[in-house]
């Protein structure tokens, strides 16, 4: 019967031979398992979740442990790194050349011939506080400044994400579960999109023309008095029995991101457990939160999450599949009703809710694959 450790070497295994690290050190891709219970993957306990870790290029989180670089799915309604960046660094041209023309503005009104100054100077004569902000030097050159802030800054350039050796693997705690939800709104179009599509023009008895100047009179019947608003179409409407025919639709918007929700209880069996289960805690601790860049003025977003559910060491065909995932929420009690502990301290039991998002917008194609 394959075991979960059985998994673990199939996978480094594959690794090792794969002809992308001909100039890698073997041990690079040894899979580090944080596994709950122990006896994970045996015959009682065949099914189980696996949760492979992603963390960002830029983060310094088990730097040599990075196994392989991740993308994004084709088939995901969302935008790749490279377009987000090649849109930011476009955004950032406009943002800076719109900023610099209003400063430039704001200048000129203040001191005469102060705009003719700031766009005659050169860049390279410009002070500091002008070259951190560009729209001091005048619009155009703002926005070449902001997009090349942009473009050439290490830490605003799109980021990776890459598969780490680190994966934590848990039994199935419930009812595989999975929710898919479309927005839709309901929308007045109005009675002069009614009128508008030609549907009543069309026509040719006198009797719908009739209708369709009715209409327009009535839609057209709210005037203001002089002692207030004269609700004209109210008045039309009650009286006759009749009312404007707003041509409502349902109308499709967007694809909401799919949630999911894990719950676990741990009861040690021993020292050995116990450690794993902890951790397991940190684990997900650490790579739910962010970085700090080197001047700490920016976060480093946090590692993504790429959930599978197993059987028998392989990937079971017969539940959905996931996208990479944000862990959102994590709660950790130790103890349920009341608190108690092993003789070192360990707590003998403690309970943990993750909460999970995916980070890809599903299409038809996605489904189609699996999800």
């Amino acid at each position: 019967m394959a075991t979960y450790t059985d998994y673990v070497d199939k996978v480094q295994q594959q690794y090792a031979n794969s002809s992308t690290t001909d100039n890698i050190k073997p041990d690079k891709y040894v899979i580090k398992s944080h596994t709950y219970p122990s006896d994970l993957g045996s015959q009682d306990l065949q099914h189980y979740v696996l949760f492979n870790i992603n963390v960002r290029g830029k983060s310094s989180i088990n730097d040599s442990g990075k196994l392989f670089e991740v993308t994004r799915a084709e088939s995901s309604g969302g935008m790749t790194s490279e377009q987000l960046g090649t849109s930011a660094i476009v955004g950032a041209g406009v943002a800076a050349g719109a900023g610099g023309a209003a400063i430039v503005g704001s200048v000129a009104k203040a001191v005469p011939g102060a705009a003719i100054l700031a766009q005659t100077r050169s860049q390279a004569a410009a002070t500091k506080l002008g070259q951190a902000i560009p729209g001091l030097i005048g619009a155009g050159a703002g926005f070449a400044a902001g997009a090349a802030i942009v473009s050439q800054n290490d830490l605003l350039k799109p980021d990776t994400t890459h598969r780490i050796s680190d994966a934590i693997a848990l039994y199935v705690d419930g009812p595989p579960t999975v929710k898919y939800n479309m927005n839709y709104a309901t929308k007045d179009l109005g009675s002069l999109m009614g009128l508008l599509s030609g549907s009543v023009f069309d026509q040719s008895d006198s009797a719908a023309a009739g209708e369709a100047l009715a209409a327009v009179a009535v839609a057209m019947a709210k005037i203001p008095g002089a002692f207030g608003a004269a609700d004209l179409q109210s008045a039309i409407s009650k009286a006759s029995g009749t009312a404007l025919n707003p041509f409502k639709e349902v109308v499709f918007e967007s694809v909401d991101f799919r949630s999911f929700n894990f719950k676990y209880k741990f009861f040690p069996k021993n020292a050995g457990e116990s450690q794993a289960v902890q951790n397991i805690i940190t684990l997900f601790k650490i790579h739910m939160h962010p970085e700090l860049s080197a001047g700490r003025l920016f976060f480093i977003a946090p590692s993504e999450f790429q959930i599978t559910y197993y059987f028998n060491s392989a990937p079971n065909r017969y539940f959905h599949k996931f996208r990479p995932c944000a862990l959102e929420s994590m709660d950790v009690s130790y103890g349920a009703d009341q608190f108690t502990a092993f003789k070192n301290g360990n707590p003998t039991e403690i309970h943990m809710t993750l909460s999970f998002r995916e980070l890809e917008i599903l299409t038809r194609a996605s489904i189609k694959e699996g999800y």
